[in-house]
């Protein structure tokens, strides 16, 4: 696995990103496997607003994609990589949204880095790769989707109104990323920039329902033998779900996305982690924490720093990590770290 730059940060300005896609035509845009609703939001943002200004653009995903994430997307066209592969029309540039991470792009990294003068990142995490010579990483901001919408703002270019805007795009972000503005990432900035979008017309209520309410059966029985395997070790909630476990409820990874959360709603709880495995040598780890409890030092578990125990990564208070080694010792290591 790549191991992470030492400085992981902007190397470039908004307006030097905005020359660059000024000066392309045919743009392919991606971001990193299994996206979320803010990888997604930033891909299908920043392509119908540079199509918008007369850009060829194809959004390319490495899967899979959640159901609901499928319909949020709407009438825009993407392309998956397990089905389609990369585009065969050579593009001028791309564009690499909410990751900069070698390990979060395996299945693309060969194709990008034969052409790495043409990639350029928008991110918010604050570990990466060299992925992006040119790349603007924030990580003030609650989203990657307020890091396009910055990027839109320097290059004057519309959000659109209602369904299947950029303004939804963006916003379907915004909401995923911070837990519908529960998180404590939901700061002035964030609901600023919501302001914005919600002035474009779009039905954030509906956003909601499809994205979070259109659950298949198969949620509630992992959910069932999720929570049965819970370990606490202090403040941390232990989780796993084993391969078996998604045959028997037929369920897929696609539908656990925020299970890891449901134990944070106890109150000595500081933490959570659910550990799966796809085969018997690879193990997924997600984290999520809580804020600190105010006026009692030492209760924020940073699980950044956790995940990069294990070569992950992401924000204080949730990352993740893909470890190729077998579950029970990943656990095993997991929990002598939090002991230690």
């Amino acid at each position: 696995m790549t191991s992470q730059t030492d400085v992981y940060e902007s190397t470039a300005s908004y307006a030097l990103l905005a020359e660059r896609i000024t000066k392309a035509n045919r743009i392919v845009i991606t971001t990193h496997r299994k996206p979320d609703g803010d990888a997604i939001g930033s891909v299908i943002g920043l392509a119908r607003g540079l199509q918008s200004i007369g850009k060829e653009v194809v959004s390319l995903f490495i899967g899979p994609v959640e159901h609901s994430l499928k319909l949020a997307i709407g009438d825009s066209e993407y392309r998956l990589f397990e089905e389609e592969g990369v585009p065969t029309d050579e593009p001028d540039l791309i564009i690499v949204a909410d990751t900069g991470a070698w390990s979060q792009l395996e299945a693309l990294a060969p194709w990008l880095r034969e052409r790495k003068e043409k990639v350029i990142g928008l991110d918010h995490h604050a570990n990466g790769d060299d992925v992006a010579g040119d790349r603007v990483v924030d990580v003030s901001a609650a989203a990657c989707t307020q890091v396009v919408l910055a990027l839109f703002e320097e290059m004057n270019i519309s959000l659109g109104t209602g369904r299947n805007s950029v303004a939804e795009a963006l916003f379907i972000g915004l909401g995923t990323d911070t837990g519908w503005f529960r998180f404590s990432n939901a700061d002035a900035r964030c609901f600023a920039d919501v302001s914005k979008l919600l002035e474009q017309g779009i039905d954030r209520y509906q956003l909601y329902r499809m994205l979070e309410e259109t659950a298949r059966p198969a949620r509630m029985g992992l959910l069932q033998r999720m929570l049965a395997s819970v370990e606490y070790v202090g403040s941390v909630a232990i989780m796993e779900l084993r391969c078996a476990d998604f045959q028997e409820t037929n369920g897929s990874s696609t539908d656990i996305v925020g299970l890891v959360n449901t134990p944070l709603v106890l109150e000595n709880i500081q933490a959570a982690v659910l550990l799966t495995d796809s085969d018997p040598s690879v193990t997924k780890i997600s984290f999520r924490s809580k804020p600190a409890i105010p006026g009692q030092a030492g209760t924020l578990i940073n699980v950044n720093e956790l995940a990069g125990n294990f070569e992950g990564g992401g924000h204080v208070h949730a990352a993740g990590a893909r470890v190729f080694m077998p579950l029970e010792q990943v656990k095993a290591q997991l929990i002598q770290l939090i002991q230690s």
